[in-house]
């Protein structure tokens, strides 16, 4: 599956995104256009579409259940909900509009019982899609976890000035992967302005840092082996990959040592995704192709795939 917007000229962090989840999903790289847009648009509520502003939808984190594409934007003037949805299959052959999730209701500005701030988003196995949450200057930041076979909020977990800080200036939440533990899920959390990474155990519904000391990180990739799991993590205009053992993000309030794997090419990593075969995807901002590497071998950067724009 392959959604895109027909007016980048470069691999944008929304073909980027889609392309590497489509291949964890898909196992495959055949890849067609389902819609394309020369604007975007939102399905309206009667109050909304006179408010809303096109030029500044910016398509962020996504993830997929069944038919169903789910999207984070930007938080920008003009943009009244920051998580919607997509279908990915249709009779029409129009692009669809965006549609708030779950609904309009839940993405009232500066009301803290809604969606401020969408960030990145991460779907379990039991249909549960788990949504970052980065707040606003009145509205402290969140786990939202729905319940997607009936569309209703199963927990919302706000973090504690402890974990990330209440001041909207000095947080900036941004990824999100998921660890299956044998009692329930781990959340493991980039925060971009502090030195740590942040977990969230659903099952205490407890969240907690640990420190990277000098190190702050902007996304993240779990492999799948359950036995001796790693985290992936890629700072921010840096071309450094490192790793880190999920046992030591279990330390609540402790420190944990990243070691260094190798060097990407390009110095503007954006997205990381690992398949089923140990194979790590990583997209770059402003370049319109992806690099690879098998976690299971020494670190050797190869490129994967490249798109040419018209």
């Amino acid at each position: 599956m392959n959604v895109w917007s027909s007016h980048s000229s470069a691999m944008s962090p929304l073909f980027s995104a889609i392309f590497l989840l489509g291949l964890c999903l898909a196992n495959a790289f055949n890849f067609t256009t389902v819609y394309e847009w020369d604007k975007f648009d939102f399905i309206s509520n009667g109050q909304i579409k006179p408010i809303f502003d096109p030029n500044y939808v910016y398509l962020r984190y996504m993830a997929v259940y069944g038919e169903r594409l789910f999207l984070s934007l930007d938080k920008n003037p003009g943009i009244p909900a920051t998580l919607v949805w997509l279908p990915t299959s249709g009779t029409s052959t129009s692009p669809p509009k965006l549609a708030p999730f779950p609904s309009w209701h839940l993405h009232k500005k500066d009301n803290c019982d809604s969606i401020q701030f969408a960030k990145g988003m991460e779907i379990d196995p039991e249909g549960r899609l788990w949504v970052l949450d980065q707040g606003s200057d009145d509205c402290p930041s969140k786990i939202w976890i729905f319940n997607l076979l009936n569309n209703k909020i199963e927990r919302v977990h706000q973090f504690p000035n402890t974990v990330v800080s209440n001041s909207y200036s000095k947080r900036y939440l941004r990824d999100i992967v998921l660890d299956k533990t044998p009692d329930d899920y781990l959340a493991y959390i980039a925060e971009y302005y502090s030195e740590h990474i942040i977990v969230y155990n659903r099952e205490t519904d407890k969240s907690w840092s640990v420190k990277t000391p000098g190190r702050k990180w902007f996304s993240l990739a779990l492999s799948p082996n359950s036995e001796a799991r790693q985290l992936y993590l890629i700072r921010y205009i840096s071309n450094e990959l490192y790793s880190v053992s999920v046992s030591e993000l279990k330390n609540e309030g402790g420190s944990a040592a990243v070691k260094l794997i190798g060097k990407w090419t390009e110095y503007n990593p954006y997205r990381m995704l690992i398949d089923g075969a140990n194979v790590l995807y990583v997209a770059f901002w402003y370049e319109n192709y992806l690099s690879k590497w098998n976690i299971s071998e020494p670190f050797r950067e190869q490129r994967f795939h490249q798109v040419i724009f018209p």
